[in-house]
């Protein structure tokens, strides 16, 4: 029994359920089974070595910089966990080269770092306030990815007007400022990196009904 599946030992009981119960036992079954319900819609990263980088638009780019590069590290840190065999690439390099260097396009940041995909993240739209004493976060950002080695677009997807939470604001009394940016990324991460690796749908119907 060495190389018998533990999800399959651990669903052996439920095949002993009478018949009776009827579908919500088999749907149960498959559940247990997959419960990534979600698949992904560009399923392309698995076993690639991946560059991610985000760039602000000009109005964003001094006020939000910091920001662009944080969920950058977030989206390739959920890759990374959830893209089977996928190597992303360290932040802290992207950011280096782009540093050090004039900024070309996405691809060429992707080839100098050796990768061979390279998903791009414009992002259009990134505040977090609404009104002086809320908390709000909207974002609006186009998802691009490059195949490097045959040098072209192989999938792309704009987030319009991305909100959290989805439908309430946060007293900005309830949070710090640091505090409330982070939790924005780390949402708005989630709402990339699902782009490419499948996912529960459960989870996501539980972070739009959040409350605080």
């Amino acid at each position: 029994m060495t190389g018998f599946p533990r999800r399959l030992l651990l669903l052996a009981p439920l095949t002993l359920v009478p018949l009776a119960t009827g579908c919500s036992t088999l749907l149960t079954v498959a559940y247990l089974i997959q419960p990534a319900d979600m698949p992904a819609e560009f399923a392309g990263l698995k076993g690639q070595t991946v560059a991610v980088v985000c760039r602000p638009i000009i109005e964003l780019e001094f006020t939000d910089a910091g920001s662009a590069r944080e969920l950058a590290g977030l989206v390739g840190g959920q890759i990374e966990q959830n893209v089977r065999r996928s190597t992303v690439i360290g932040q802290h390099e992207v950011a280096r080269w782009i540093d050090e260097n004039a900024w070309v396009d996405y691809q060429t940041v992707g080839r100098a770092l050796d990768a061979d995909y390279v998903v791009g993240i414009d992002l259009e739209e990134f505040r977090y306030h609404e009104g002086s004493t809320l908390y709000r976060g909207r974002a609006t950002a186009h998802v691009k990815v490059y195949d490097l080695d045959d040098k072209k677009l192989v999938y792309q997807k704009r987030i319009d007007d991305f909100a959290f939470p989805a439908n309430s604001a946060i007293p900005a009394a309830d949070r710090s400022e640091n505090e409330f940016r982070g939790m924005f990324l780390q949402m708005l991460s989630l709402q990339v990196s699902r782009l490419f690796h499948s996912y529960e749908s459960r989870e996501v119907f539980a972070e739009d009904s959040l409350t605080f």
